[in-house]
């Protein structure tokens, strides 16, 4: 009594594709969540010491609203351009809309018009 196998998927080929499928439609919805909004503070993340953010935001512009102490992580005024395509051509790792990261930001206090409350 022997199984054919010629039709059925081996189970690590099938654990592989149903993990791929659960990142796949976990990951659209954070990636739309976190992209970056035209007119809406920024955050950008540098990965390597010997570029730090205070280099990539000077070559592309924008006015930063807050900075890390080791000034790896800012967050930026967009006002809006396409400060995010600058930031990522200067040499920025990452960057995110800095509404969704406000409370993982010590000191960061989100503009008004993100967090819907009005300015006192």
């Amino acid at each position: 009594m022997t199984r054919d196998t010629s039709t059925t998927l081996p189970p690590l080929r099938v654990a592989a594709l149903a993990c791929a499928l659960v990142a796949g439609c976990g990951l659209a919805p954070v990636a739309l969540a976190l992209a970056p909004r035209p007119g809406e503070p920024i955050a950008v993340l540098t990965l390597f010491p010997d570029a730090p953010i205070p280099k990539a935001v000077a070559a592309s512009g924008a006015s930063i609203l807050w900075l890390s102490t080791g000034g790896h992580v800012a967050v930026l005024d967009a006002s809006g351009r396409d400060a995010a395509a600058d930031l990522r051509r200067a040499g920025a790792f990452l960057v995110l809309a800095a509404g969704p990261m406000g409370a993982c930001l010590p000191g960061y206090r989100p503009p008004p018009i993100l967090t819907g409350s009005s300015p006192s």
